[in-house]
């Protein structure tokens, strides 16, 4: 999972169901979240969230979508050297990772946003498709269901 900060934020019980959601996909690698140690409620969310395992990633340019262009080059990187694992999580919004997401499924990956509806752009929903589109204030019923899911299966 990567996970663009300045696009989402998620409160303590949101990051916790995110955090279930992509465990019950499968194995799971610890998650990357991405900030920019300039911004103080940046640093602040990445400790919290590093405290639920994931692993922060310093993008410390103000430069326009500086942040961006590293999770994208870092998520290229990984799959271009790197056995691709069937699934990826993005937690983002922009459009900006439009040429990602047609690269990862190029690479026949499946790709699963989580994002703010109301913000997210259109193009990117359409890339990952309606099922793999999830908006972040959804994740509680998400992972009701995921709950109840597993229980019936017992």
């Amino acid at each position: 999972m990567s996970w663009d900060t300045q696009n989402v934020y998620l409160n303590q019980d949101q990051a916790e169901f995110l955090l279930a959601f992509a465990k019950s996909q499968g194995r799971l690698e610890p998650p990357k979240i991405y900030y920019n140690s300039q911004d103080k409620n940046q640093v602040n969310d990445k400790n919290r969230l590093e405290k639920l395992g994931c692993i922060g990633v310093d993008v410390c340019d103000s430069a326009k979508n500086s942040l961006d262009k590293q999770l994208v080059f870092d998520c290229s990187k990984r799959f271009a050297i790197k056995p691709s694992p069937d699934l990826i999580i993005l937690v983002l919004g922009d459009r900006d990772f439009a040429g990602l997401i047609t690269f990862l499924k190029a690479l026949r990956i499946t790709v699963i946003v989580f994002a703010r509806r109301k913000s997210a752009s259109k193009k990117l929903i359409n890339l990952v498709g309606e099922d793999n589109f999830h908006d972040v204030d959804e994740l509680s019923s998400l992972c009701a269901g995921l709950k109840a899911q597993r229980e019936n299966q017992k």
